[in-house]
């Protein structure tokens, strides 16, 4: 009955005559109106008196409807052996041999299924069912207590549902003596919804532990003379889905063949146990049946079951998401979740799993209960048997979770039970583990890794978010190994000691590469010092390798890339705003034992705009009140205008490791990041100015050879970041007159400028300023007495980003920084 769940509520309303004459004409048509209960009847008197083939075929069919599996299996086991047997009664013959607890034989009747049919996974997926069922009873062994409600009738009794302080449930239970009304399927009365309260008797024990009340009908306004099923509340309990056939505001509609279908209707609670009018969902038809709907916890999503065309077996799963105040068009959850059997009574948990009832998934046999979890993009995970004790051989559906995932109910056909279908309570005696595996470079989490769960002595494999879950007991711990290709193996140790069963533990098992070279380090920003998040770090060889894919920090700023032998390579990191950080000559070659290589990368902002979660106007003061510069070998002192050297305390002299030159205390230029200018930004200008440490001679304008590293360091820099245009400006201090002064910084900056072009830099990127004596440092001004090192902070050549070619706004183009280290190159003809 329910593994064609939908025409579990089907009813056959088309009664008339029958005029024609033979038990079989009879039968037949009993069959096709779902009047199994009378088939039955007459089939077993043909075939007193007759060997008739389809009399055997039909009345096997019919206790299968039925759910009489021992009857089924006796007559499938007659079917098979006839020369009219079609593939499908073989599959059938082994489902009931299961059900039956018979998987040894079913076996082999699923194989001959495959052989027939290997376009049908069913077939497969049986198959796999009967070598996999000692490990779906074991599997939660020990996870789950499950005990029988007290409540249960003698019919069916399953869907409960949470509400208020109780649960509301389906039922066939006749409590109307006086006027006895039942459908043909099984000759039962209609199904109604009841609602029962509960209370906890033992609350030290935990959830579960339940005194019920007295079950009683639900809803006037919902129940009706026909089925009335399968609920659903919103997570404030003002909404309710539920299933019913095809019957509203006193009219019955039926489909082509005289079937009343079934259909999800919806109402808002009007207070007091008062619902308000009856609404037929936009994806309702009178042509199929719509059923078992479940609402996401923050109601945006309803699940529900479907044999609408278009699907990929009986009853698919179906989901149907709110917008604008409407529900959308269903979707099919999937070829993964999607079988060519049934997949029923879904049940949207709080924690965003689909759990659900299937007969085409591995499985004990008949209905078992699965979960999957949306992996977004319309994929969803593989889904997960639960295992016994929640599923047996037996029909197992329609769980449903309390809201700490600790407790709930679901319905069994099981042995044992009170009625056919009962309703079972359970409660979980463990907690959830969450185990995740990542690259522990990267960070990057590793789907397909598989972790061995030494207490369940069973492998799993890691999904998309490199992430395994088990139950485990309390009190317990448990060893994990952690394995991958291209890593080497890693292992950690999960415990449950003082954890409470509403608790979630996670453990992390960090794997490193089987490597011989990599290299790692932090992108920083060399402004602020600190590391920075979202930069781009690419990886070039010079050995003809496939580059690597680029690499995106994290909060970190850490990077990591895996080398091959015998390259060398150069690093690059980017972002926007800032200049590109460049460490070359990373080489693994000549190398003979494995090592890890250390390279920082520092980015220089091209203005304080650009620094990601900064206060523009908190920098610049900090700017302004920074102390002395300083790198890794030297520092600068300024009561000597001299950069010392750190470990000697003597003027600096010649070529650093970090390649700054120096001279005799002066510096001369070197090394891949420039000085920022004195003159610092401002909010309305916030470009940060860099120094050129390039001199002229007196009253020339000409390059000197010793200007020359400098730019080349310029160009190099210009190279590596194609999208700024640049401005060069030169600046004089206040002596001379102020003519004279524009005139010669216009001249130096635009020699700078031909430089460049002359080197291959397109001119259209560089742009000539000279400001003269107009924008100084100081307050060295006109007639103002200063030093010659006042003087020489004011004559200066820096470079800033005024553009960038790759601009869309222009009013948001990035600019650059500056540098306080400058040489004093005195005047001795000045006057001042």
């Amino acid at each position: 009955m329910r593994i064609f769940i939908t025409s579990v509520f089907i009813l056959a309303t088309a009664f008339g005559a029958i005029a024609q004459s033979g038990k079989l004409k009879l039968a037949q048509q009993k069959m096709d109106n779902l009047d199994y209960i009378g088939a039955i009847e007459l089939y077993n008197q043909i075939l007193e008196s007759h060997d008739d083939p389809t009399a055997k075929i039909n009345l096997a069919e019919a206790y299968r409807k039925i759910n009489d599996t021992p009857n089924a299996e006796f007559w499938y086991g007659q079917v098979v052996r006839l020369p009219q047997a079609e593939p499908i009664h073989k599959l059938y013959y082994g489902m009931m041999l299961q059900r039956n607890g018979k998987c040894d034989i079913a076996r082999e009747w699923y194989q001959q299924y495959v052989d027939l049919t290997p376009s049908d996974q069913r077939g497969r997926y049986l198959l796999r069912a009967c070598d996999y069922e000692d490990e779906l009873m074991t599997k939660s062994a020990g996870i789950f207590e499950v005990e029988n409600c007290s409540f249960n009738s003698s019919s069916d009794d399953f869907s409960p549902y949470f509400y208020k302080a109780g649960l509301v449930f389906s039922s066939e239970r006749d409590t109307n003596p006086i006027i006895r009304r039942t459908h043909t399927w099984t000759g039962n009365p209609f199904l109604e919804l009841y609602y029962i309260d509960f209370k906890q008797s033992n609350k030290d024990a935990g959830c579960g532990n339940y005194t019920f009340g007295r079950p009683e009908k639900f809803s006037n306004e919902i129940n009706t003379k026909y089925h009335d099923a399968s609920v659903s509340f919103s997570r404030n309990g003002e909404e309710v889905f539920f299933t019913r056939n095809n019957f509203l505001d006193g009219k019955k509609e039926q489909d082509d063949a005289g079937i009343m279908r079934l259909k999800i209707f919806y109402a808002r609670s009007e207070g007091e146990g008062k619902w308000g009018p009856l609404q037929s969902l936009p994806f309702n038809s009178n042509e199929y049946s719509v059923a078992h709907p479940s609402i996401s916890a923050d109601g945006t999503k309803l699940y529900f079951a479907s044999d609408m065309p278009g699907g990929f077996g009986g009853m698919d799963l179906y989901v149907s998401e709110k917008e604008s105040g409407r529900w959308g068009p269903p979707l099919n959850l999937g070829p993964e979740v999607n079988t060519e059997g049934h997949e029923i009574f879904p049940y949207a948990a709080i924690d965003n799993k689909i759990y659900f009832a299937s007969d085409g998934h591995v499985g004990l046999g008949g209905l078992d209960i699965f979960f999957t979890s949306d992996k977004g993009g319309r994929t969803w995970a593989t889904p997960e048997n639960l295992g016994y004790p929640i599923n047996t051989i037996a029909d197992d559906f329609s769980i449903v979770f309390n809201e700490q995932g600790t407790c709930g109910f679901f319905a069994s056909d099981r042995q044992g039970g009170v009625g056919r279908d009962d309703i079972y309570s359970f409660k979980k005696t463990a907690i959830t583990v969450e185990v995740l595996v990542y690259d522990e470079k990267t960070e990057v989490p590793l789907e397909g890794a598989t972790v061995y769960v030494a207490c369940k002595k069973d492998s799993m494999t890691a999904d998309a978010d490199g992430k395994i879950r088990f139950d485990m007991k309390l009190d317990a711990c448990c060893d994990l190994y952690a394995s991958m290709k291209d890593y080497r193996p890693g292992e950690s140790e999960a415990c449950t000691y003082d954890l409470t069963l509403s608790d979630k533990l996670e453990v992390k098992i960090p794997l490193g590469r089987a490597t011989e070279f990599d290299v790692e380090g932090i992108v920083f920003d060399n402004l602020t010092g600190l590391p920075m998040a979202g930069a781009t770090v690419t990886l070039e060889n010079d050995c003809g390798k496939p580059l690597a894919e680029s690499f995106r920090t994290s909060q970190t700023g850490r990077y990591y890339f895996k080398l091959d032998k015998d390259c060398c390579y150069k690093l690059k990191a980017t972002q926007e705003g800032y200049f590109a950080g460049i460490a070359e000559n990373v080489c693994t070659r000549g190398k003979e034992e494995s090592e890890t290589l250390k390279e920082n990368l520092y980015l220089q902002p091209t203005s304080i705009t650009a620094i990601p979660g900064q206060d523009p106007g908190k920098l610049i003061d900090k700017m302004k009140t920074k102390g002395a510069p300083e790198t890794s070998y030297t520092y600068y002192d300024p009561t000597t205008d001299t950069w010392m050297d750190k470990d000697t305390r003597l003027p600096a002299d010649g070529k650093y490791p970090d390649g700054k030159m120096y001279e005799k205390g002066v510096l001369k230029g070197g090394g891949d990041d420039f000085v920022e200018s004195p003159k610092k930004p401002t909010a309305e200008d916030p470009t940060i100015p860099y120094l050129l440490h390039i001199y002229y001679d007196f009253d020339q304008a000409y390059i000197r050879e010793d200007a020359i590293p400098e730019l080349t360091k310029l160009h190099k820099l210009l190279e590596e970041n194609t999208q700024y245009i640049i401005e060069i400006g030169s600046h004089t201090d206040a002596r001379g007159s102020n003519h004279y002064n524009q005139r010669l910084s216009q001249r130096r900056a635009e020699s700078v400028v031909r430089w460049l072009s002359d080197k291959g830099i397109s001119r259209s990127r560089l742009v000539a300023r000279g400001y003269g004596e107009t924008v100084n440092v100081n307050d060295c001004v006109n007639n103002v007495p200063c030093s010659e090192r006042e003087h020489q902070m004011n004559r200066r050549t820096e470079f800033k980003v005024i553009g960038c070619t790759n601009c869309i706004d222009p009013s948001k183009t990035l600019l650059s920084k500056e540098n306080k280290n400058v040489r004093v190159d005195e005047c001795k003809s000045c006057p001042f």
